[in-house]
């Protein structure tokens, strides 16, 4: 079993015993408890008050923190897969445009040629949305809201400055990206990102014309991704 599987069984038993516990904890009464009798808590003596409070803080505190902790680790490991960007409506086009054997986006071909075995989309935006730093946590974590308030709108603009880091990590240094004199040529403007290698090698994902509503490509880039 995978390891994303198990934290999400695991998620699921701390929520429902967060649950059961609040439950149990809002519906008595603390204040006829006695803190002179005890009870056997496998080799502890504890009163009922004390165990009552000590279950009062894993209900509140102790285990709401962990269901977040583990909620965050699934999420923060989640997005490494396809499957997850997937899940969100806007990026739909993208993901179905990418498995499309005739599309010719440099997404699409670099998974129809194998060059990107697994995790497509994190190879390549390892340092965007929640998959990279802090600060591209925390825009993560605005699209996230925005996607769940309904707060967007089609098509979705890439507000940052493409990183031609995400390229250069896997094709800079390689015999066959330096037998290309071009880049010898601009290296200083291609490792700096002042010149893009987009501007050579076209449109990574459709263009915002056909991923807006109406448009000709709209319907069809829509589909379920297979």
């Amino acid at each position: 079993m995978e390891a994303v599987t198990l934290v999400r069984i695991f998620g699921t038993v701390l929520g429902l015993l967060g649950i059961y516990l609040a439950y149990r904890v809002g519906r008595k009464r603390f204040v006829p408890l006695s803190t002179a009798e005890t009870v056997v808590v496998g080799h502890v003596r504890l009163s009922p008050a004390t165990l009552w409070k000590m279950l009062a803080f894993a209900a509140l505190v102790a285990v709401p923190i962990l269901t977040m902790a583990v909620a965050n680790y699934h999420t923060f490991e989640g997005i490494h897969e396809v499957q997850a960007c997937g899940q969100c409506h806007v990026m739909r086009p993208m993901i179905t445009d990418m498995r499309d054997p005739a599309s010719q986006t440099l997404a699409a071909r670099h998974f129809r040629n194998g060059w990107i075995p697994q995790a497509q989309c994190y190879s390549c935006h390892s340092d965007y949305g929640l998959a990279g730093d802090m600060a591209a946590k925390a825009e993560g974590f605005r699209h996230l809201a925005r996607y769940t308030t309904r707060t967007y709108r089609e098509p979705i603009v890439f507000r940052g400055h493409f990183d031609n880091a995400n390229c250069l990590k896997c094709h800079g240094g390689t015999p066959r990206f330096g037998a290309v004199k071009s880049h010898q040529t601009v290296w200083p403007l291609l490792e700096g990102s002042t010149m893009l290698c987009l501007n050579c090698h076209g449109q990574p994902h459709p263009t915002r014309a056909a991923r807006t509503p109406g448009s000709p490509d709209y319907a069809r880039l829509m589909e379920a991704a297979r």
